[in-house]
């Protein structure tokens, strides 16, 4: 896919770190929009370590964007919070390029967050690792190869939850998302290591 993102030594699942990303952004494209938040869990030996879990609001700067009207509504996120609680981006890129603890990055649709990781890692001079990407929308597809979806309404995150008998969440809000896509990877595990 990306040239910053390799396989590594195949473990059992559950004898792997992950780190469990989501990001909340402007809009779909990387060139145009920006990163305003992101948060994060770790999952080890096949649990969800709650008090690994981080959630990072990004202070607005020229190559992102200064304005987050347009995605308000759906964030729920304002200029004020960027302004006041932001962090420089570059900052947590940084933490990511340095952290080794996990053999593995798991996103709700990696595509997305992956152009705009490269994208923003770049501009920023930051080099991320070579590190696996798993992509819990395409484990969903290859689980489910008898169903069709393909729609967005059937990929979302909720509507891949409530296959598995998971509980609503709020979506749109980085943590939340990453909490709700740690559940999700390892409800897939679950029905993977029975099928």
């Amino acid at each position: 896919m990306f040239n910053w993102l390799r396989k590594v030594e195949s473990l059992p699942w559950k004898d792997r770190t992950y780190l469990v990303i989501d990001m909340e952004l402007t809009g779909l494209e990387p060139q145009e929009d920006a990163i305003i938040s992101a948060g994060s869990v770790m999952i080890k030996q096949g649990r969800i370590i709650l008090d690994s879990a981080e959630h990072h609001y990004f202070s607005p700067v020229s190559l992102m964007g200064v304005d987050v009207t347009q995605s308000a509504h759906i964030h729920l996120i304002t200029d004020n919070q960027l302004e006041v609680h932001g962090k420089p981006l570059a900052d947590w890129l940084a933490r990511l390029s340095q952290d080794l603890m996990a053999n593995a990055w798991v996103f709700h649709h990696a595509q997305l967050d992956s152009m705009f990781l490269k994208t923003f890692s770049e501009r920023l001079q930051i080099a991320l690792p070579s590190i696996e990407v798993i992509d819990t929308l395409a484990n969903e597809k290859r689980l489910h190869p008898e169903a069709y979806l393909e729609s967005q309404a059937q990929l979302n995150l909720g509507a891949c939850r409530a296959r598995y008998g998971l509980p609503a969440y709020r979506q749109h809000h980085a943590l939340s998302d990453a909490l709700a896509t740690a559940e999700l990877f390892l409800a897939q595990q679950s029905l993977a290591g029975s099928c």
